[in-house]
């Protein structure tokens, strides 16, 4: 058990952020046999050392992604000192706006969308969680928001090669298409997991469920790829830090003018500063100083 739990920190140590999922996937082939895709009790056991070393001190709270809990409330500060400061640090200029598309991430689960935050984050893309079925509304308010933008869509999709996996890109676009009275300049790209991944034999599999109402054209595609239909094969099979490198690959290929891109990127830092400058000004006039310092030396 302890050579267990050294092995739980040095994974996910690497794999930072990662989910627990992630953890049992990458453990799978050194703990238990790979070809039996270990097994439910096996993950449980995962679940409750990762739990086990977490709240001893053993594994850092941060390593570990959790998207499935969220806090809804009204943003509040302190002080108007704090919102100042709070904005200035969050300030982002829009960099997309200058680019000729559009471009939105979206993943099959919460727990993935954990893992890929500090790509998205980093690029100033949005982050949409499926969670399965993409909902109506959820697919419905993100065309409304392409059609007020009036540019092209690239969504880079990441999900489960499984029944339901492989109909969340179909249902999406349909829908998408639908929504958009067949207008709207949709491309479509999935980056994980692929069919080369499943291919490869790399990755841990799964026994499918063939009483999924989507098994009979997931059958049909598997055949089309030369993949085994009996199988399947989930995104946290694969590395967190190879799925965060195709992301960050694929959305900086996105990127069309890139010197407009990086005039844009100075001029957020220029604005940022200027933000912390206004924060300045700010303390004086609550202080009762004068707005602008004097000049000592005239």
């Amino acid at each position: 058990m302890e050579a267990l739990r050294v092995a739980i920190c040095e994974l996910a140590e690497a794999a930072q952020p990662c989910s627990v999922r992630h953890v049992y996937y990458l453990g799978v082939g050194i703990w238990w046999d790979k070809d039996s895709g270990g097994s439910r009790r096996n993950y449980s056991v995962v679940v409750r050392e990762v739990g086990y070393l977490r709240e001893t001190g053993r594994l850092p709270w941060e390593w570990i992604t959790d998207g499935t809990r969220m806090v809804r409330q009204e943003t509040q500060y302190d002080s108007l000192d704090d919102a100042l400061q709070r904005h200035t640090e969050s300030y982002r200029r829009n960099l997309w706006a200058s680019q000729a598309r559009r471009v939105e991430v979206w993943v099959e689960s919460d727990s993935v969308g954990g893992v890929l935050l500090p790509v998205t984050s980093a690029w100033g893309v949005g982050l949409y969680s499926c969670r399965g079925q993409s909902s109506k509304t959820l697919v419905y308010e993100a065309v409304q928001q392409y059609a007020h933008q009036g540019k092209g869509v690239t969504v880079i999709f990441c999900g489960d090669w499984d029944p339901t996996g492989r109909c969340v890109p179909r249902s999406v676009v349909e829908r998408m298409e639908r929504y958009g009275n067949g207008e709207l300049d949709l491309e479509f790209r999935q980056i994980a997991i692929t069919a080369d991944d499943v291919r490869s034999g790399e990755l841990t599999t799964h026994d499918v469920n063939t009483r999924d109402v989507n098994y009979a054209r997931y059958r049909e595609e598997c055949l089309r790829e030369g993949i085994d239909p009996n199988i399947s094969v989930e995104v946290e099979a694969l590395r967190p830090g190879l799925l965060r490198e195709r992301l960050a690959a694929e959305i900086e290929g996105l990127v069309d003018d890139v010197r407009q891109w990086n005039i844009e990127f100075r001029a957020e830092d220029a604005e940022r500063e200027l933000l912390r400058a206004l924060q300045g000004v700010a303390r004086r006039i609550v202080r009762g100083e004068p707005a602008v310092e004097d000049d000592q030396d005239e």
